[in-house]
């Protein structure tokens, strides 16, 4: 059975132009989804999420100018007497919303509880999920719930514009499929060596959530178009769900199955309690018709095509694998989701009340982390749960738990509410809005919502509780309500406020993405890196990342600096900004071994500027906060090897070697320790069986191994085999200056006529 738009019928004379929150939200729906830029050093999310928040105080200055008036006519003290009322009347008649503000509530609490407040407020990095995105999505919801007023036509101007960006993001998405992509991107999704399509949201499961999200409002507006219109609405439906299925998102799969099971039942629904007709959709001229198997027989040629080239392509066998995932828990993705929702479950029973902080889930991992985590992911932290419910309980505690099911329940109360209702054309769109909200809520249970997905969400279940609540009018869908005027003098209050929540939440991170994206572009170790960095700090002084990057790279700048003083006031610069990390995110191991790499490099100045007791406690203090990161043992044995402490850092990485057994660094720094003692033979039986060991894509590390091989093998008058170590290690590392400097020796070596039994190439650390 089918349900879709009405018909309207053009009303003569000059038609009023969309209020101007309705222009917004139309504007959001269709933009934040593909938008992105180049300039900033995360090109996707930090882009539609700034477009999202200038949205929301743009709204928020309407808002507030109104209320401002409100407070002036009356007074201030009959306004606050009447508030309360007025609070009671508004929770009775919009429950969802009442639940919507108890969840900000709860966000509010939790960012203040958070070890990182600032950082909760603004969201982590690559997440933007923080209180301010909570605020913005919100008022998406709260200016979707009074300004649509359960009219179909204000859902079908919501669905068109998702139906557009799906549209564009969809097109950029085959391009990528096609390899016609004219952009190059780094830190891509793959699968079996194969770049995943991502389109403009960044990731090929929060591309696949989006499309399944706008799959049912498309096909609702297919429906109930005519001609060419039902045509194109078809073929966007057909783009997307093929789309959908080269993301390999497992998720977004089960979540476009969730949305069409929940149009079929609520469909079904609809006609029993209808007596078991079709919900009318107006009268249609009887040539249009023509129109349903012709829309129908193009997609269908559409979708063949796709069908024939997957199966001719490398992307039949992903699409074949992925689906056998689905149910498989040996899938190496689905091990890594249970492995992490087990720490966010043992998160979340630490941290029973407000949880670790909103959008901290990332700050607080290291503790949790499992070493078969460790074994899939190498170095990944995860910055989310990969599951709402999870995330929210391990985040903001059970209150924040309890706030999220009321929002689900009533969610599903007004769902239920608006496809009783009398009007066909109320209940078609609801039936098409509550199957995108299945398929938000399906995928979100092994995935996270980002900006693109929350926004669409939001006005939709705005538009249903308007719907639930019987608001619908019989009135011009683009006439203005009347409303009181409101004066200059709140319309200016107003906007001095929004601006400044404008500085301190858009502008500045704006500036402080634009400097990291400078300093990320300069080499590491150079004064253009380290200035832009620091500036990048200066905008965004709740983002630890930036000191902590800053350090590491006033460190490597050290290591090349001649003249001792200024090496000594570089180091001194590194550890003062690593330690400012430590103190805004002191639960970070990382932050505590570069602190540690620091002191290290201190106490071999003459006369030294730290002792072997800080950098053993620098040390100590990581690998207590995450005792199975393997990187950071790694780290800790190459310092006190450094320092003469062989024997500690044999010991400290063998308890690596035992919980990794199949990984390479730990053999691979033996057969170092086996080079510096001159123990050539044991030394180049260890290095054979590091560089055939998991490296997990580490590939400077991997060449000096092979550098370091190289030098045995030239140690052992092994010319030919140390050459070709050698030009192994190049490939990985082309700039390897031992790598060269074996390969030369041996090349010389050979072009002599024989080897020298004896001598020694150049040798490197093992990282």
């Amino acid at each position: 059975m089918s349900q879709s738009p009405p018909r309207v019928k053009p009303r003569r004379g000059p038609r009023s132009p969309l209020p101007v929150e309705d222009a917004i939200l139309v504007l959001v729906l269709a933009l934040v989804p593909v938008v992105f830029s180049r300039l900033t050093e995360e090109c996707f999310e930090i882009p539609q999420s700034m477009l999202l928040t200038t949205a929301a105080l743009v709204l928020l200055w309407r808002v507030l100018s109104r209320e401002l008036a409100a407070i002036g006519r009356p007074g201030p003290a009959r306004y606050g007497t009447a508030l309360p009322g007025r609070f009671a009347t508004w929770a009775r008649r919009d429950p969802l919303g009442a639940g919507v503000l108890l969840f900000l509530g709860s966000s509010v609490a939790s960012t203040i509880a958070s070890p990182n407040p600032g950082l909760s407020l603004h969201g982590a990095p690559d997440s933007t999920a923080g209180l301010v995105a909570a605020f913005a999505t919100a008022a998406v919801y709260f200016t979707s719930r009074a300004i649509s007023r359960g009219q179909p036509t204000t859902l079908i101007r919501y669905a068109k514009a998702a139906g557009f960006a799906s549209l564009v993001t969809s097109l950029y998405a085959l391009m990528q499929l096609l390899g016609w992509d004219p952009l190059v991107w780094g830190r891509t999704a793959t699968f079996e060596g194969e770049v995943r399509i991502f389109g403009t949201l960044g990731h090929p499961n929060m591309l696949g959530a989006y499309l399944a999200m706008t799959t049912p409002l498309v096909v609702w507006l297919a429906l109930g178009a005519r001609g060419v219109e039902r045509i194109a609405w078809g073929l966007v439906t057909t783009v997307s769900v093929i789309v959908i299925a080269a993301t390999l998102s497992r998720g977004a799969w089960i979540g476009l199955f969730a949305a069409a099971l929940t149009w079929a039942l609520l469909s079904l629904v609809v006609k029993l309690r209808s007596g078991g007709t079709s919900v009318s959709r107006g009268s249609r001229a009887p040539e249009r018709r023509s129109a349903i198997p012709a829309a129908l027989g193009i997609s269908l040629l559409v979708a063949g095509m796709a069908a024939f080239l997957f199966a001719r392509a490398p992307m039949g066998a992903h699409l074949a694998e992925r689906v056998r995932q689905i149910a498989s828990m040996n899938a190496p993705t689905t091990r890594s989701r249970l492995l992490i929702w087990q720490g966010g479950l043992r998160m979340a029973h630490d941290h029973p009340v407000l949880g670790v902080g909103v959008d901290a889930f990332g700050i607080a991992y290291s503790k949790y982390r499992d070493p078969r985590y460790w074994k899939i992911e190498f170095g990944h932290t995860p910055n989310k749960a990969h599951n709402e419910p999870i995330e929210i309980l391990a985040t903001q505690g059970i209150v924040g738990g309890v706030a999220a099911l009321a929002v689900v329940l009533f969610a599903s109360i007004a769902a239920f509410r608006a496809i009783r209702r009398k009007e066909s054309a109320v209940r078609s769109g609801a039936i098409a809005a509550t199957a995108s909200l299945a398929a938000f809520a399906a995928q979100d249970l092994a995935s996270f919502t980002v900006v693109a997905l929350g926004c669409l969400a939001a006005a939709t279940a705005g538009w249903i509780s308007s719907a639930a609540a019987g608001d619908v009018a019989e009135r011009d869908p683009g006439a203005r309500p009347k409303r009181e005027r409101v004066p200059v003098w709140a319309k200016g209050a107003a906007l001095v406020f929004a601006a400044a929540l404008f500085v301190e939440i858009v502008l500045l991170p704006l500036r402080a993405q634009l400097y990291e994206k400078r300093g990320m572009k300069a080499p590491l170790g150079s004064p253009d890196r380290a200035w832009a960095l620091t500036q990048a700090s200066r905008y965004a002084p709740w983002d630890s990342r930036y000191p902590n990057l800053l350090g590491n790279s006033l460190l490597v700048q050290s290591g090349i600096e001649p003249d001792p003083e200024r090496k000594r006031d570089l180091l001194r610069q590194a550890a003062s900004a690593i330690h400012a990390a430590t103190v805004r995110e002191p639960q970070n191991p990382y932050y505590r071994s570069n602190l540690g790499r620091v002191a290290t490099a201190q106490a071999m100045l003459r006369p030294p500027d730290a002792t072997e007791t800080e950098v053993r406690r620098a040390f100590e203090e990581a690998m207590r906060r995450d005792p199975a990161n393997a990187q950071v043992t790694d780290q800790a044995a190459m310092a006190l090897i450094t320092l003469g402490q062989a024997p500690e850092a044999r010991a400290i990485t063998l308890r690596s070697a035992r919980m990794y057994p199949e990984l390479a660094q730990p053999m691979a720094f033996f057969g170092y320790v086996a080079l510096l003692e001159k123990r050539w033979s044991d030394a180049k039986d260890t290095l054979e069986i590091a560089v055939r060991r998991e490296w997990f894509g580490e590939k400077e590390a991997r060449a000096a191994t092979w550098s370091n091989l190289s030098a045995a093998y030239l140690a052992l008058g092994r010319d030919q085999d140390a050459l070709r170590a050698a030009e192994e290690g190049l490939t990985f590392n082309p700039e390897s200056p031992d790598a060269r400097a074996n390969r030369d020796l041996a090349r010389r070596r050979l072009d002599a006529g024989g080897s020298v039994r004896g001598g020694t190439g150049t040798m490197g650390s093992s990282r």
